[in-house]
């Protein structure tokens, strides 16, 4: 009898102590009427919970309307079935970090910090869009294409966007030098930015996201992880005006919230698992990065209807090196609009963006793995002179190049933008299926290149090579454009240590 009433009374303690580390918002005040800010409230729970030494802050049903909230260590943001943060339209009521608005949250220095639960965010993004106006390519760019002034020109109807934004808040969820962060389950709709920027953090867990962008809405981003280390990121699906998922190396970022300079590695980040659509790219890996990037890897993805597939660049001093693809499904198009790309199913380049800085690192050890692409442009790689594109490799592919809807508008040329070189951003081109400049150690092994539809008088060889050492072809089956049956399937200007086994 003195156990059972002893086993009693500790059950009573716990549960006692399981209901004091809950830290409701309603009982702090927030209304959840979508009407009344409740940014104060929310936020007056999460304090509570992080002075009482942590716990999980409970959000239950509701439309609960904020501004930045600041998550603290060892609290557990818990948005409840039916539960929605919204992003309030009043732009004071968002922080400033570093030169720019943060949006609904806003965490740094943090540790064992979580958001879970099977609610959504807002950020009531086409709130900050100027309605039915779209942004253009400028003239200049415009008259280096092959359709001049009537590049991507749409005419009587709405294009793929993007829209001009208003003034806005930009990234709506930031983590800055973080460690153990758990992001799962939780929806995120209409972010006018970026909707994640998780910088200088590190153990990072994101598991089972939604994330629904308007597609017509520039900049926002799914998921960006820059300058990170042991990211884990699984089972997501991302839908984003701009890149999908973004791992890169920057320092600083134009003044957005969360960048700090600090001289940190991006490495050891795993992606699996995701459907991913993008008027940008699916996957976006580097770009001006003041820190290395190394050791990625990107398995069982699909990346449809988007503009680019993966998108890898360096244009500053920093390298990348040893990422794996597995598994990986890409379907791109033209688009029209002022977004970057041109449909390229895998774009590779190493190009100078800034004057000053003419030196930039090396993109080298790249494979891909069962890998098949269907696009409207070529897979792309090419590195200025500085540098070189080092070890890439495909095995046990299927790259196809298709004819394009829009191709009047839109086809013929290469959007290489941003680089320093402007003859050599937004171009008129030759369109083979596979694209090569500057590189070595390149190799093909069990594959095929080929065409559907794509018969334009410049679409040309299965692959076009230009100063290659190490071109390596095996087991591949590859022609030549429909529109010239006699062109040889490789075309190799000033290559070297070429092996050319292509079966016809």
């Amino acid at each position: 009898m003195k156990r059972l009433t002893l086993l009693l009374l500790l059950c009573y303690v716990g549960i006692i102590q399981a209901l004091a580390s809950v830290f409701n918002v309603t009982e702090y005040g927030a209304s959840g009427n979508g009407k009344q800010l409740d940014t104060r409230s929310i936020q007056q729970a999460i304090d509570k919970c992080y002075e009482a030494g942590g716990g999980r802050v409970y959000v239950p049903a509701g439309t609960y309307l904020v501004g930045t909230l600041n998550l603290r260590s060892n609290v557990e943001f818990f948005l409840e079935t039916g539960a929605t943060l919204k992003a309030t339209t009043d732009l004071t009521q968002y922080q400033r970090h570093n030169s720019e608005l943060a949006g609904v949250f806003y965490t740094e220095k943090a540790n064992n910090v979580s958001i879970i639960g099977n609610g959504c965010i807002d950020g009531d993004g086409m709130s900050f869009m100027e309605p039915g106006k779209e942004k253009i390519i400028g003239d200049q760019e415009r008259l280096q294409t092959r359709q001049g002034l009537d590049f991507r020109k749409v005419k009587g109807k709405q294009g793929d966007g993007p829209l001009y934004p208003k003034d806005r808040y930009h990234q709506m969820i930031v983590f800055s030098e973080c460690t153990d962060i758990t992001l799962k389950d939780f929806k995120c709709v209409d972010s006018p930015y970026w909707c994640f920027v998780i910088v200088h953090c590190e153990g990072v867990k994101i598991q089972g996201l939604y994330i629904n962008n308007n597609l017509m809405i520039p900049n926002s981003d799914g998921i960006d992880i820059i300058s990170c280390s042991d990211v884990t990121v699984s089972d997501c699906r991302i839908y984003a005006g701009d890149d999908a998922i973004v791992v890169a190396g920057y320092g600083w970022h134009h003044g957005d919230p969360g960048f700090k300079n600090i001289l940190k590695p991006s490495r050891n980040v795993n992606v699996s698992n995701c459907v991913l659509q993008s008027r940008s790219s699916g996957i976006r890996i580097g770009g001006h990065d003041q820190n290395p990037m190394s050791n990625y890897n990107f398995s069982n993805i699909t990346i449809f209807d988007s503009n680019r597939g993966i998108n890898i660049s360096v244009s500053d001093s920093c390298s990348l090196e040893n990422v794996t693809f597995d598994n990986i499904r890409i379907e791109t198009r033209l688009h029209t609009g002022d977004w970057w790309g041109q449909g390229e199913p895998i774009n590779i380049t190493a190009m100078v963006l800034v004057p000053e800085k003419q030196k930039i690192g090396v993109i080298r050890n790249l494979f891909f793995n069962n890998i098949t692409c269907v696009g409207e442009n070529s897979i792309v790689m090419i590195a200025d002179k500085q540098t070189q594109l080092q070890n890439i490799y495909f095995n046990n592919f299927d790259f196809i190049l298709r004819k394009s809807a829009i191709e009047d508008v839109a086809g013929g040329n290469y959007d290489l933008r941003l680089n320093v070189n402007p003859k050599r951003t937004l171009y008129a081109t030759d369109i083979p299926v596979f694209y090569i400049e500057n590189a070595s150690n390149v190799y093909f092994n069990q594959g095929n290149i080929g065409w559907d539809g794509a018969d334009m008088p410049y679409h040309t060889y299965a692959i076009d090579a230009i100063d290659v050492t190490g071109l390596r072809i095996s087991n591949t089956t590859a022609t030549a454009s429909p529109a010239h049956p006699t062109f040889p399937a490789l075309r190799t200007r000033n290559c070297k240590q070429v092996i050319n086994n292509i079966i016809k």
